[in-house]
């Protein structure tokens, strides 16, 4: 990933307390948690047994076919053997083992192979009884199944089916990793009330089951091992993932319990909306402390930000990504963006935001994340957004939107609608454009453009202030940040606050043309009539232009599927604008 070079992730996801809700609920409450980030190497050293496997799946990357077969300690006759055989021989059943573009091994194995039953068998297809057997291969890249029907007594492959987004069977290897996965990480052990250095004593005492799940987002290979301690009386039901490792989530519950079933999409939607949805959190990192939430179609919103104590911004949010493609006329989307479930947003958060520790060209400090997807995107047209909200430890900051593409062709215009709020004390406030000589002030409600634009020797083009000339002067994005940024063409329009009419202070329907590219995007509707600014509070509106690109070494605001270790992953090319505000210094 190529975004900001200078920005040190610190994986700190922003888990929101629950222990006090949790405390005071009922014993048959269920409790829902996501999983803290934890490595594949991380789990390795615990689980001594999945660097075994790992060396394996490593190892059948470099064979020919690639694919890892069925451990010879599952195979109990030796039917079993020679149909894993003759199905690995068979060019057909072997199809998809093999990146189609580019011809790289893929990531594969064999899951089950058993006598095939007589209702399973595809119509016109007969073999002796006994004789026909299901050979079972999962394709991790695709989330596929090839299924051969083999007739060993003949020793030929009858006929092959495929299956997408497919329920895989577990060979009893990754069942059994599976779980240790699971009891090894600090999430369950947690739930269960379970000490780590205690978990090899208390194995004897804990009820294990396997319960039917899927991964319906990230399309991987899931499964749900359970567990029950009685000595606790904790129920838990995790969701681990058998592509990249890791456990997804789990709830628990007091008392033993069996009927429940989870999907990752139902984790994630339950948990995102009791901590996130429409709830304010608070924060604070060095000298800064805001509050955020996550708004049902506005994105999220960040308010009551103070530096030093002192106040900074009331409210800034993105309240629409207006899509159109020059390509075709009139053709585009309005992707509000928000809450997974009960709002209008079509691209949806699914995990709260993070906080990344940054020290680059613009200083050192702290980035606010919030990462917004379609439900199936990398696939063409669907859309992955991010707010980003960069804070400095000079009291400088920006507030971003990153786009990850890839949409629908790669003539598409992005236009995300900004309303910034800025909180300058209890006066009115006044805004000013540089001229190319000096600043002048707006005495009326106004829009303009970045492209007809001048800016000061420091690179501002607007500055606001209160009446005693304290606040900020405002940087667009010309370029400077490197390929993070080409620069954000924004229109600019400044709106007076009005007290007695809604005017974005919650939630926001779709504004605007999402088709249009001149200055009609919503928010000049704010401003007509014009009305005088003078003695009022302000809010200005923002909203860029980004055009991607998925030319060779050009990419922007763009992304692909490709195969890394033979599974799927995305590489994408954000795109990235929005205004610096930089302290005046009297």
């Amino acid at each position: 990933m190529k975004y900001f070079k200078t920005a040190l992730i610190l994986s700190l996801t922003l888990f929101i307390a629950c222990t006090s809700k949790d405390e005071k609920s009922d014993e048959t409450d269920q409790h829902y948690v996501i999983a803290r980030d934890f490595s594949p190497e991380a789990m390795m050293k615990r689980v001594p047994e999945l660097a075994d496997y790992a060396s394996l799946i490593e190892g059948s990357l470099t064979k020919k076919p690639p694919v890892l077969p069925m451990d010879e300690a599952e195979l109990t006759d030796a039917n079993q053997k020679k149909a894993q055989e003759l199905a690995l021989a068979n060019k057909d059943f072997l199809r998809d083992v093999y990146h189609r573009d580019s011809g790289d091994p893929l990531r594969n194995e064999i899951m089950s192979i058993r006598p095939a039953e007589a209702g399973e068998l595809p119509n016109g297809i007969t073999c002796p009884e006994g004789s026909c057997y299901r050979v079972f291969l999962y394709h991790y890249y695709s989330n596929s199944a090839s299924i051969a029907f083999v007739d060993v007594n003949s020793g030929m492959v009858l006929t092959v089916k495929r299956q997408i987004d497919v329920k895989a069977e577990l060979n009893k290897r990754l069942h059994d990793l599976a779980i240790e996965i699971a009891l090894h990480s600090d999430d369950v052990l947690d739930a269960l009330q379970i000490k780590a250095e205690d978990l090899d004593e208390v194995r004897k005492d804990l009820q294990v089951s396997m319960v039917e799940t899927k991964c319906e987002r990230s399309k991987h290979l899931c499964t749900g091992p359970a567990f029950y301690y009685k000595k606790s009386n904790r129920m838990v039901w995790s969701i681990v993932d058998l592509t990249d490792w890791r456990l997804i989530g789990l709830v628990w519950q007091k008392n033993e319990s069996k009927d429940f079933k989870l999907t990752e999409n139902e984790l994630q939607n339950e948990y995102f909306m009791t901590h996130f949805c429409e709830i304010d959190n608070d924060t604070s990192f060095g000298d800064w402390k805001l509050k955020f939430r996550i708004m049902g179609s506005d994105g999220m919103e960040v308010l009551d930000v103070k530096y030093k104590d002192k106040p900074v911004i009331k409210s800034t949010k993105i309240v629409d990504w207006h899509v159109s493609y020059l390509n075709k006329k009139e053709v585009g989307y309005s992707d509000a963006i928000g809450c997974p479930m009960f709002s209008a947003a079509a691209v949806v958060a699914f995990k709260g935001p993070e906080l990344e520790k940054i020290n680059g060209q613009n200083g050192s400090g702290y980035a606010l994340v919030q990462d917004f997807r379609s439900p199936i995107w990398p696939a063409m047209c669907n859309y992955r957004y991010q707010n980003r909200l960069e804070f400095y430890d000079d009291g400088s900051f920006r507030i971003m939107g990153v786009n990850h593409g890839q949409g629908c062709n790669d003539s598409a215009v992005y236009k995300p609608i900004f309303r910034i709020d800025l909180d300058l004390g209890d006066g009115p406030e006044q805004f000013s454009q540089w001229d190319g000589k000096s600043w002048k002030q707006w005495e009326t409600e106004q829009w303009t453009d970045q492209n007809e634009g001048k800016f000061s020797p420091e690179g501002y083009w607007f500055r606001m202030t209160n009446e005693q000339g304290s606040g900020y002067y405002i940087v667009p994005d010309r370029g400077q940040y490197g390929k993070a940024g080409r620069g954000d063409a924004a229109f600019a329009y400044v709106s007076k606050f009005k007290k007695d009419v809604d005017e974005g202070t919650t939630d926001l329907p779709t504004i605007g043309d999402c088709c249009r590219y001149d200055y009609q995007q919503g928010p000049e509707q704010y401003i007509q009539p014009a009305e005088k600014l003078s003695g009022e509070k302000l809010i200005l509106w923002y909203v860029p232009r980004m055009y991607n690109d998925k030319r060779s070494g050009r990419e922007y605001c763009w992304s692909r599927m490709v195969a890394d270790k033979g599974k799927l992953s995305v590489k994408t090319w954000p795109g990235s604008v929005g205004p610096m505000f930089v302290p005046i210094k009297k």
